[in-house]
């Protein structure tokens, strides 16, 4: 999905910077850009996966007994890369939910609807939970790797068992040196898990810096609320209060405890006499 050739998301992002909201039209466009970027990468690793076990399929289990094993790895790998790939497209489904409702609910409610759009969007708690995703597939491949360079190990052996074979039949020198390139296996099989690699690690450290240089997105939307309702409820005639913030609500309520744990007068009172 890309967001930012989306009509609606353009309308959005219209209405922000029409709205003096320029800096979150600009993070939200950031963001739709980084988003579309990911959504390519992932399908890319999941095509190369796909490579990746159609050459394992062609790799007999007497060349490598580890194959099954290995097999299932890269299998629970495209799992968790494919899990990844549906958080993505939930993460886009739901801003640009938000984004739909935004511009449904600006004519009446005007930019409130803009900033709590934003708001409800939960940038940051999105950007984590495909961070989570990303480091459980990383998790996952480097064990993999690991395998499959055993593997690689194995089939080197046997291609140097077989080439000792063939040089005692001439009455040649058997060659014991372990230096022994890794053929097709490498370059079908290794070569390409090592690329994903490099890609979902970059991925994930894109990632970590778009939740610190995004998270003042949320932040601006939200000071941007509190200072609509500061300047909704000094208007005349205002029908509706100004929502307290979280803070002043934290105050109130343990103004109230303290109230309701202190004595009353009159037990006070008996109290004294009783003295």
């Amino acid at each position: 999905m890309d967001m930012e050739k989306s009509p609606t998301f353009q309308e959005l992002l219209k209405l922000l910077n029409e709205n003096g909201r320029a800096d979150q039209a600009q993070n939200l466009s950031l963001l739709a850009w980084y988003l579309n970027g990911m959504e390519n990468q992932l399908d890319s690793v999941l095509r190369e996966l796909r490579n990746v076990k159609a050459e394992l399929a062609q790799v007999t289990e007497q060349r490598a007994p580890d194959k099954p094993i290995l097999t299932k790895m890269v299998e629970s790998l495209e799992e968790k890369v494919g899990q990844a790939r549906e958080r993505l497209a939930a993460f886009q489904n739901k801003i640009m939910e938000c984004t739909k409702n935004a511009i449904d609910r600006f004519k009446d409610a005007g930019v409130s609807a803009l900033d709590n759009a934003v708001a409800a969007m939960g940038v940051k708690k999105g950007l984590e939970h495909l961070e989570t995703g990303l480091k459980n597939s990383l998790i996952s491949l480097e064990n993999t790797i690991g395998k499959a360079e055993e593997m690689g190990t194995q089939l080197r052996r046997g291609f140097r068992n077989i080439a000792n074979a063939g040089r005692i039949a001439v009455n040649k020198e058997l060659d014991f040196d372990p230096k022994i390139e890794e053929g097709r296996f490498q370059s079908a099989v290794l070569a390409p898990m090592r690329a994903i690699q490099i890609v979902m690690s970059d991925m994930r450290n894109s990632t970590l810096a778009a939740i610190g240089g995004l998270e003042n997105l949320e932040m601006s939307a939200e000071a941007a609320r509190e200072a609509q309702a500061e300047r909704a409820a000094q208007r005349p005639g205002k029908r509706l209060e100004k929502k307290p913030s979280i803070r002043q609500a934290l105050q109130k309520n343990q103004a109230e405890i303290a109230a309701k744990s202190a004595p009353a007068p009159d037990q006070e009172k008996k109290q004294e006499a009783a003295l």
